[in-house]
């Protein structure tokens, strides 16, 4: 049975619920007057639970920023009232910061409320197996480290949810995790910058770019172009950009380097479905292409 389907008609499904739930994210984080900067302090909020909030931590889920640009923003939400400066080190949450995280999540839980993408029975069956992928890696054996993946699962689920549809957004957010872990320890052991990971994957996935094409999908970070001008210069030097005509391409060598990641990210992944037999994946893909044609088409 196709892992990598089953996994791509997942992935497809929550993006679609996605739809739904980002805009009412927004629309709510507009209505309580936050700034543009707001998912970074709330989702530490949802992550981070009772645990002191660092950028140092933080990072370790989301590699792909600045560590100045995230203390920045953690410290304005210190002075709004929303998170509170440790004596030691890192934040917690005050109580309105926490009322607007939740509120901020339930709003999005509850832009599901009518989609009824598949059978009640068939979508927990779904979550069944879902469950088990989720107990069977965080079982695995570290490394990579499952930083992300054991807070998603601590503290996510504490946030609670009401319809079902919330618990596949949790169960995937997980497992989704999960592989972010893999795929960071995979690329953080050629001892690259995040933010110069991110660019080189934007220059592997298309056609020669150039540097404000890249800078174009790169600026939603944040993060000043003099940072990845620096990152194209190091990937250069790497081996793994080439520059012709002010335009820069994955080299073979970098192709190489890029496509050995993915490898060693889906090997590491998928190594607990095997808690699996070939009948319950075969169920799986079914139910996971049900959830994704029907929310194409809800009821």
């Amino acid at each position: 049975m196709n892992k990598t389907s089953t996994w791509s008609f997942l992935e497809g499904g929550f993006d679609i619920l996605g739809g739904y739930g980002y805009p009412a994210m927004d629309k709510t984080a507009s209505e309580l007057n936050l700034d543009d900067d707001w998912s970074t302090w709330v989702v530490a909020i949802w992550l981070f639970g009772s645990e002191p909030i660092t950028t140092t931590k933080f990072m370790r889920m989301f590699p792909y920023g600045l560590a100045r640009l995230n203390e920045e923003r953690f410290a304005s939400a210190a002075q709004q009232g929303y998170l509170r400066a440790g004596k030691e080190s890192g934040y917690s949450p005050t109580d309105n910061g926490v009322n607007v995280a939740r509120k901020i999540w339930r709003r999005a839980g509850d832009s599901l409320a009518n989609l009824h993408p598949m059978p009640e029975e068939n979508l927990q069956r779904l979550f069944i197996y879902l469950e088990r992928l989720v107990e069977a890696s965080l079982a695995t054996p570290q490394p990579p480290s499952h930083f992300y993946l054991s807070h998603k699962q601590e503290n996510y689920r504490q946030l609670g949810t009401i319809y079902p549809l919330e618990n596949f957004v949790v169960l995937f957010g997980e497992l989704s995790a999960y592989r972010d872990d893999m795929h960071i320890g995979a690329w953080q052991a050629l001892q690259i910058a995040g933010h110069a990971w991110e660019m080189f994957d934007k220059i592997y996935n298309g056609k020669a770019l150039a540097f404000d094409e890249l800078y174009e999908k790169l600026k939603r970070r944040g993060l000043p172009a003099e940072i990845y001008i620096q990152d194209l210069q190091e990937l250069i030097k790497r081996g793994w950009v080439s520059e012709t005509l002010n335009e820069y391409q994955a080299t073979p060598v970098g192709k190489k380097i890029r496509e050995d990641v993915e490898s060693e990210t889906e090997r590491l992944f998928f190594a607990p479905w095997s808690c699996l037999n070939e009948t319950d994946l075969g169920d799986l893909q079914n139910l996971a292409k049900q959830l994704h044609d029907g929310l194409q088409n809800p009821i």
